[in-house]
């Protein structure tokens, strides 16, 4: 009696300690391999700015426990040219080291070279660059006043012509403009643009975000979040954009489209 009293308080003991195991897992332990926590620099002008592009990637990252950490230097219009003339610009990238640059230029621009030559201005920027940074080139989309500029009818130009700004060096071009020309062709009953026919609407900074995003981490963006939200400095929530559930996918599923 004595001998099974004793195996019966061991039981219980054994049992207690293993239901003490069975906790929910910490947010580390959640994501054991995925935290990476990389510095990544947007360099631009208003087509990366609008509805906080930036920082709608920053909270896809963050939510999928990438963690980035994201800053942004962009200007109103500006062209290559004007950022590298900008002593601010040339600070940040003297004085910060970035897992991950992406450049984008005024579209025209690139096209006209009226305002300085992309490939020289591309070529001064990354030159304070370390080799140890991936360098992207956002490829931004053609919108209707643009297509006088397409001398050569081509389906990408804005892309075509980046291809021969970055031949012979590591760079990498974020496809969007191709995203936003597939999402139109397919979903032409959805607008990606704001009235002036030329920046994006809420559509077309998530579709940009969504490449974005996929392209550095090669992760789908099916199921990420329709909105992002932060908090002012009244403390009161603020949303950095919003999408609505008619268009949330199929934006999504464009962009694996053209990133896989």
């Amino acid at each position: 009696m004595l001998k099974s009293l004793k195996y019966l308080i061991l039981l219980i003991f054994i049992s207690c300690n293993s239901i003490a195991s069975e906790t929910s897992p910490t947010e580390s332990e959640a994501f054991p391999f995925s935290t990476i926590n990389e510095k990544i620099l947007f360099i631009g002008n208003s087509f990366t700015f609008y509805w906080n592009l930036p920082s709608l990637v920053e909270k896809m990252s963050i939510e999928r426990g990438l963690n980035w950490d994201i800053t942004h230097f962009t200007v109103p219009s500006a062209t290559l040219k004007i950022l590298w003339n900008n002593p601010d610009l040339k600070s940040i990238l003297e004085s910060e080291t970035f897992d991950h640059v992406i450049i984008q230029e005024h579209s025209t621009n690139i096209l006209t070279n009226a305002n300085g030559n992309s490939e020289f201005y591309f070529g001064q920027i990354t030159s304070l660059i370390p080799a140890s940074t991936q360098i992207h080139f956002f490829s931004t989309w053609m919108y209707p006043s643009m297509e006088q500029y397409n001398i050569n009818n081509e389906e990408y130009p804005i892309e075509e012509t980046i291809k021969q700004i970055i031949e012979g060096t590591t760079a990498k071009i974020i496809p969007v403009g191709r995203a936003f020309k597939l999402f139109q062709s397919k979903y032409p009953e959805f607008n990606l643009l704001m009235e002036d026919d030329k920046h994006p609407n809420p559509n077309g900074s998530y579709l940009a975000s969504c490449v974005i995003f996929s392209h550095l981490s090669a992760e789908s963006s099916l199921n990420l979040s329709k909105r992002y939200k932060g908090i002012d400095n009244k403390g009161v929530d603020i949303y950095y954009s919003i999408v609505e559930d008619e268009v949330l996918t199929v934006l999504q599923q464009i962009s694996d489209e053209v990133i896989f």
